[in-house]
């Protein structure tokens, strides 16, 4: 565990510009030009897959952050974490981050299981293909035969509405929270302190205690070498501040393992 800021490097977190006009749904997150999706009802969908559910409640699950990984306008350093499931000219990989936003007593089923008072999986993250020449035109049709389900969700009081994310812009290089790092120099912690918000890489905004729905412990059981705390953080969901689009008493960002790109962890952190 680092003990100073001299032993902690900084990363440069990514924050969201939002596209005015333009083009919107799949045809903005399949186009190229724009970075991502949040919110909304445009899911991505493999062919002929149903809509993804929530395995704690049954709700059909919010597409709450798609990024396109192949587009330009997505950080190098976020799409170098996130492994290419096609070649280069021959489609896309989509990064997909669906959570239940059912209203429950806890605020959402997502909230619940997060701060571990109810059992289950109310999130799915996975990265999925996008063969190129894709007709997004037969993706849009698609999705027409889930209006039931898409009404439903736009219909739940915690729903997000669809933004798109033209890019993502560089911000001031981060270190890690003072709830890690105790002896900061005040000036340089300053200058270098986690944002708050919606963002791609840098460190996560924490609190005095955290919370780990799939009981993990911070370890990552993937691979031979055994359990190792090997993570850091991919992208801070939201955090606990009248800007956040994702309702959590804390805040809500995914880990990934250094070592195992394809394992990820929900963490939520705060003072409550």
């Amino acid at each position: 565990m680092p003990d100073s800021e001299n032993t902690v490097p900084l990363i440069t977190p990514y924050f969201p510009e939002y596209a005015v006009g333009g083009e919107t749904g799949l045809r903005a997150l399949l186009g190229g030009t724009a970075s991502a999706l949040l919110g909304g009802t445009n899911a991505y969908l493999l062919p002929a897959e149903p809509w993804p559910r929530c395995k704690t409640c049954g709700n059909a699950l919010l597409p709450y952050l798609q990024i396109n990984v192949a587009a330009e306008t997505t950080p190098g350093a976020f799409r170098a974490r996130i492994p290419p499931l096609r070649e280069p000219g021959a489609g896309a990989t989509l990064f997909q981050v669906f959570v239940c936003v059912a209203e429950t007593d806890d605020g959402s089923c997502f909230e619940g299981w997060m701060l571990c008072t109810t059992e289950g999986d109310s999130w799915l993250v996975r990265t999925v293909p996008v063969d190129v020449g894709v007709d997004v035109g037969k993706l849009e049709r698609a999705l027409a035969a889930h209006g039931e389900v898409r009404d439903a969700l736009a219909q739940e009081a915690l729903f997000v509405p669809e933004r798109v994310i033209a890019r993502w812009n560089a911000g001031n290089p981060e270190t890690m929270h003072d709830e890690v790092v105790w002896d900061y120099d005040d000036a340089y912690y300053a200058a270098h302190e986690p944002a708050e918000g919606l963002k791609l890489l840098g460190y996560p905004t924490l609190g005095k205690y955290q919370s780990r729905p799939i009981y993990s412990d911070g370890q990552c059981a993937a691979g031979d070498d055994g359990p190792h705390p090997d993570f850091s953080c991919l992208i801070q969901l939201g955090t606990r501040d009248e800007d956040n689009p994702l309702y959590t008493v804390g805040n809500t960002f995914i880990d990934q393992c250094d070592k195992h790109r394809d394992v990820f962890e929900p963490v939520c952190a705060g003072t409550w």
